[in-house]
């Protein structure tokens, strides 16, 4: 059966379940104009942006880091959004959709189509070199939704939670098939052996694709690979990778350069423009956009996480905090963060791949190099700038968790770091939250609330969820 491009677009309402029959999808005969023939085709149906769409957005105010007084919450006008704050079993109610499950498992399809298919293509205007580069690009895309998929909606890997539930891994297009979900461990080893295959396929790849981020490079995909091997435990391969990664490709934007355009009022934007949207900025590696505009509703900085700013030289935090929502509402004592129109990146940015980098090297005995990595980021962040000076392993370790914080405040990326670190042993709070009604809820080590439960209306077409 030849793959239809019009199912591919069409099989978002089927996997947001507003279909009761999946067979329908099959019977859609498209115009020809629609259906993918050359290489030329394959490489253009890759130029989506919609790659890069809503990743793990239901995370948003699991995040402990997130903060929201009575006020705030009140004005969560997305029934949901209160869901994901109180981390409750159920986020969605049995006939709303999850656009972070549809989105990545309709692009999925999108690379399995290639790659199933792109090898006998005829090449249209694009050359062999572009059969081998699209087919690697969709092993490295398929792979980074699956990363992306498992560590939203299962337990982290470790040797305990290997044959716990993951995600279904369609590896063929078949969009009839009920899939059931695959073990983390197996997903994992389709991550790693995908992203093989990938570096096979892009071993003359550009380095850095730098009119479109959505589409990986040479340096994204290694840079994957170390945040992989990162997640699941493998530190020296993640040391190896992000070393590799960062020799290919290492810009970050120096914030001692940029300010505010109206100094003191972070609401009023930056004097960079093109750092403000990530599919144009030139640090982010390979773009999946977690969030964009932050005005409305406010999300604000938990007070512990404010207490690890240099309120004075800090410049993410001079740049992207204030007392007042865009709306000109007073949150003092707290800080929102202030992000008008601009993207936040659930993706890989290169300041992302320093810090896997010096946690890589700090977990494997190279504390030094640990605090190099990190100065290297540091420099660019704050004024005033005194080098940091290894002392103790656990010193160093804690300080590269305190820099992902703080870096990385407002993609997601927190809750993730929080349920990894419990999986590797280490100690992490119990955190709670407080309603406006009274209502206290616990998100406690190691509970099943740091996954995000799959929705309702999946369930019910698909049993084998």
């Amino acid at each position: 059966m030849k793959k239809q491009i019009l199912i591919i677009l069409v099989a978002v309402t089927a996997l947001l379940g507003a279909c009761t029959d999946p067979d329908e999808f099959l019977d859609v005969k498209p115009t020809g104009t629609l259906i993918p023939q050359t290489v030329e085709d394959f490489d253009k149906l890759m130029e989506s942006p919609s790659t890069s769409y809503t990743t793990w957005y239901n995370m948003t105010y699991m995040d402990p880091d997130t903060w929201m007084p009575d006020k705030n919450y009140n004005d969560l006008w997305m029934n949901k959004w209160k869901r994901q704050y109180e981390w409750a079993d159920d986020h969605l109610t049995a006939d709303e959709n999850d656009s972070d499950w549809a989105n990545r498992f309709v692009m999925i399809h999108v690379y399995n189509l290639v790659i199933d298919e792109v090898d006998a293509a005829p090449l249209g205007k694009r050359t062999e070199a572009d059969r081998k580069r699209v087919k690697g690009e969709a092993y490295a895309q398929r792979a980074f939704d699956f990363f992306i998929l498992i560590n939203e909606y299962a337990a982290h890997i470790s040797s305990s939670t290997m044959d716990e539930p993951g995600v279904p891994m369609p590896l063929t297009i078949d969009l009839a098939a009920q899939l059931p979900r695959s073990t983390v461990g197996e997903v994992y080893a389709q991550i790693l052996s995908d992203l093989d295959q990938a570096e096979i396929y892009l071993a003359d790849a550009p380095i850095y694709n730098e009119k479109a981020n959505f589409r990986p490079g040479k340096a994204a995909m290694k840079a994957l690979h170390a945040l992989a091997n990162l997640y699941a435990g493998n530190f020296e391969d993640a040391k190896k990778y992000s070393n590799e990664a960062l020799d290919l490709y290492d810009f970050v934007y120096d914030f001692t350069t940029i300010s505010n355009i109206t100094e003191g009022v972070a609401w009023s934007g930056l004097d960079m423009y093109d750092f403000d949207y990530s599919t144009d900025a030139k640090s982010v590696l390979w773009n999946r956009y977690h969030r964009w505009v932050y005005y409305d509703p406010a999300q604000l900085y938990h007070p512990d996480l404010v207490a690890l700013f240099d309120q004075s030289n800090d410049q993410r935090f001079i740049l992207f905090s204030s007392n007042q929502t865009y709306y000109g509402d007073d949150v003092s004592p707290n800080f929102v963060y202030a992000r008008y129109y601009a993207e936040s990146q659930a993706g890989i940015t290169v300041p992302n791949l320093i810090l896997v980098n010096a946690e890589a090297k700090a977990r494997t005995g190279d504390g030094p190099g640990a605090m190099e990595a990190l100065n290297k980021l540091l420099v660019k962040r704050l004024n005033n700038f005194t080098p940091l000076v290894h002392t103790d392993a656990a010193t160093t370790l804690q300080t590269v968790k305190n820099e992902r914080r703080k870096e990385l405040m407002a993609t997601g990326n927190n809750l993730i770091d929080l349920k990894r670190y419990h999986a590797y042993g280490e100690s992490i709070p119990t955190f709670t939250r407080t309603l406006p009604d009274g209502q206290v809820f616990t998100l406690e080590p190691g509970s099943s609330k740091y996954i995000v439960p799959i929705a309702q209306k999946i369930k019910s077409f698909n049993p084998n969820l």
